[in-house]
C-alpha cells in the first residue's frame, strides 16, 4: 500500500511557495492603493483655489418681535406674533405655540397683560438660563399692571409666562417674555384685566 501524499501546505516547499504568493499579494495591493493615492493627489485641486471659490457667510441678523404695539386682532396667532394686551380663550399653556384671541369684552380665561424683549441687541450672547428665568419672573411682577377693582372679584388669580428657554431660541431673535394671567380656578373673565 501507497502511504498518502502530504498536502503541499504540509511540506516545506509548499509553505514557502504559498507564504511567497501571500507576500506577492500584499505588495501588489499596497502599490495599487499606493499608486492610486499618488493619482489622485496629482489630479485634485490645490486647497489654494478651493480657499479661493468659498465665499464668506453672512451671519443671519435676528428678527424680533414686535412686542407692546397695539394687540392682535381677534383670531388664531403663534406666539411670535403676540404683542401684549390680548384676551385669549382656550389657554392651557403659558409655552403653546398658538393662541387664540378674542375680544375683552367677550367671555375669556386668560390675558397677555404684558409682553417685553429682553435685548434687542443682535450681537448680545444668551444670559444663560438662570438669568432668563429671573429677568421673565421680573417683568412678569404685573401687579402694577392690572385693574385692582376688576382683579378683586377673583381670588386666585396667576401669572404664567414664557421667555426663551435655550440660545438657539435667542439667536434666532426670540427674546420675548410673554406675561399671562389666569384664574387657577378656570373662571372667566368678562373684561379687561388691565
Amino acid at each position: 500500500m501507497v502511504p498518502p501524499r502530504p498536502r503541499l501546505t504540509d511540506t516545506p516547499r509548499g509553505q514557502t511557495i504559498f507564504i511567497s504568493a501571500w507576500v506577492l499579494g500584499t505588495v501588489i495591493t499596497l502599490s495599487l492603493w499606493i499608486g492610486a493615492f499618488m493619482l489622485g493627489q496629482n489630479t485634485a485641486e490645490p486647497t489654494e483655489n478651493l480657499a479661493q471659490d468659498v465665499e464668506p457667510v453672512d451671519e443671519a441678523v435676528p428678527e424680533f418681535p414686535l412686542l407692546g404695539s397695539s394687540p392682535q386682532s381677534p383670531g388664531v396667532w403663534g406666539w411670535l406674533d403676540l404683542r401684549g394686551g390680548e384676551c385669549l380663550t382656550g389657554f392651557d399653556d403659558a409655552f403653546a405655540q398658538e393662541f387664540e384671541v378674542i375680544s375683552c369684552g367677550a367671555s375669556h380665561d386668560a390675558e397677555l397683560i404684558h409682553a417685553e424683549l429682553l435685548s434687542d441687541d443682535p450681537g448680545e450672547p444668551y444670559p444663560g438660563d438662570a438669568l432668563v428665568l429671573a429677568q421673565a419672573r421680573e417683568i412678569c411682577d404685573v401687579r402694577d399692571l392690572v385693574d385692582i377693582d376688576v382683579a378683586r372679584e377673583f381670588s386666585d388669580l396667576r401669572t404664567a409666562y414664557a421667555y426663551p428657554v435655550d440660545a438657539t431660541q435667542w439667536s434666532a431673535g426670540e427674546r420675548g417674555v410673554y406675561c399671562f394671567v389666569y384664574s387657577e380656578g378656570g373662571d372667566v373673565f368678562t373684561q379687561s384685566l388691565r
